[in-house]
């Protein structure tokens, strides 16, 4: 009986990355719960528990209310803004880590034809 034959682990070059959905929803996902964890500590260091509720919503309130929801659509945005940076990035490197492979071997072809001819002329030529 023979030994099973190992299966050779194909080194998969390239970029691998998550789906956009995928990652602005963990993004998302983690950004509130940073966000709650951050609130809930400090409305238990400060106290907070004995507020009594507002009855009717004054002017001040409401403005306060806008600008938070103004706040919290602009850290959205900054989110985004970080993961499409992120992927760019990422893209752009391994389209550079491409060209650099793609001009190696476009080299290493010039020179192996170059050798492989009779002409001592050739062989010798710099390119």
């Amino acid at each position: 009986m023979t030994a099973p034959i190992p299966r050779r682990r194909t080194n998969q070059r390239g970029l691998r990355l998550w789906p956009v959905g995928t990652v602005l929803g963990l993004t998302f996902t983690a950004a509130i719960l940073v966000a709650a964890a951050v609130f809930y500590t400090g409305w238990d260091l400060l106290g907070a528990r004995g507020l009594r509720p507002e009855r009717r919503v004054d002017s001040k309130t409401l403005f306060d209310l806008v600008k938070l929801s103004f706040g919290v659509v602009a850290g959205a945005g900054a989110l985004v803004a970080l993961v499409v940076a992120y992927r760019r990035q990422r893209v752009d490197e391994d389209g550079a880590l491409r060209d650099a492979t793609r001009l190696h071997t476009e080299r290493f072809t010039t020179a192996v034809s170059q050798l492989g001819e009779e002409s001592a002329a050739v062989r010798l030529e710099d390119h």
